[in-house]
């Protein structure tokens, strides 16, 4: 699977993909255009938003980014594993929605705790 955020927005019928979805554009807008200082407060906006995931991510995963690349690397998978987390918690026969090999990325995405 090349892009989780494809998977997502088969769900953007529910509120909080959508949210996440425009999280991860935005996200990516920044990157791309290389506004660095956008990003990083972008990302410090998401851990707000996403307090108790974020602690818990930091737990898992205690090596900091250091640069730009990192950082962005960081926030992008951070960002799948909670959009990863909201379909399978929120959407009740999800796997009716995606095709064989959707499911098995989504299956091999490790768990938000």
């Amino acid at each position: 699977m090349d892009d989780y955020l494809e998977i997502l927005k088969k769900f953007k019928d529910v509120k909080e993909i959508l949210d996440l979805c425009n999280d991860v554009q935005k996200l990516r807008g920044y990157y791309r255009t290389r506004q660095f200082q956008k990003m990083q407060e972008h990302i410090t906006s998401l851990m707000i938003k996403y307090l108790a995931e974020t602690v818990a991510w930091n737990i898992c995963n205690p090596q900091q980014p250091t640069t730009c690349e990192q950082a962005y690397i960081n926030a992008e998978n951070f960002l799948c594993a909670k959009g990863v987390k909201l379909v399978v918690e929120k959407i009740s026969g999800y796997k009716s929605r995606l095709s064989p090999a959707e499911i098995s990325f989504i299956e091999s995405v490790k768990p938000m705790e």
